[in-house]
């Protein structure tokens, strides 16, 4: 009788560690070419392929998801076995969320069309314009508290497309965005990148793209995802993965 309650707890206490791995899901926003939806309709991309090798090192399976930011974040908060492939780190989000690794950058950029004439050398110079950025970005909040007020000199859309958009047609003056991906998102929208220049370099935006975990993940699930990011950028595989994507790579990114 002993030996049966000892079997069944056993296989109880195994079978809910297997459960718990196999359920958890990797989520983003489309975003190419960090994560998005290929033609045949699979998620891919340069951030999906270093979770997919990190799952490979760790031993653990996942499945991945795209859909719209705001209901990212919402699954992130709302469900214990969810991973962010890309988010960035902020003070307020310090505690929010189980922080597992660094896993790329971003390079935050005022961006103009060549032809618009006026030269902007501090971010309060960008005030006496229309900035746009995309609703519930960081770049959001963060010219929200920069001093920057919606619908008079914040233009917020609900995706990329719309703010380059807006800034091709002259409804706003700059748009805020991560740079590295600037090439493929103003083609994927239909538009000349030889018409847009670099005004401003944000040195003061948070920059580094973290995997990033609800509170609840499994103490030991974190802890082995966390050491299999770092077994693969110690063995070179992280970096061919940047090298497929055609990706540069980070000054420093442990």
């Amino acid at each position: 009788m002993y030996l049966r309650v000892v079997v069944i707890i056993f296989i109880f206490i195994f079978c809910g560690n297997v459960g718990a791995v196999s359920s958890l899901t990797f989520i983003a926003e489309d975003l190419h070419p960090y994560h998005f939806k290929n033609k045949s309709g699979e998620v891919d991309g340069a951030s999906v392929d270093i979770a997919k090798a990190v799952l490979r090192e760790a031993e653990l399976k996942a499945k991945f998801e795209i859909m719209p930011m705001a209901r990212a974040f919402h699954q992130l908060e709302a469900n214990p076995n969810t991973i962010m492939l890309s988010l960035l780190k902020t003070p307020a989000r310090q505690n929010q969320f189980k922080w597992l690794g660094a896993v790329y950058f971003t390079d935050a950029y005022l961006v103009s069309l060549k032809s618009h004439k006026d030269e902007v050398t501090h971010l309060n110079h960008a005030k006496f314009y229309k900035v746009g950025t995309i609703r519930g970005y960081l770049s959001a909040k963060y010219l929200i508290k920069m001093g920057f007020e919606e619908d008079k000199n914040l233009i917020l859309t609900s995706y990329y497309q719309q703010a380059w958009q807006m800034l091709y047609k002259g409804r706003t003056d700059f748009v805020l965005m991560n740079t590295l991906t600037l090439d493929n998102e103003l083609k994927m929208s239909g538009l000349d990148p030889n018409l847009i220049t670099k005004r401003l370099h944000l040195a003061d935006f948070p920059s580094i793209l973290y995997f990033a975990a609800n509170n609840q993940l499994d103490e030991q699930t974190a802890s082995l995802i966390s050491q299999a990011l770092k077994n693969i950028k110690v063995s070179g595989e992280y970096q061919a993965i940047l090298k497929k994507w055609q990706l540069p790579l980070p000054p420093s990114i442990n």
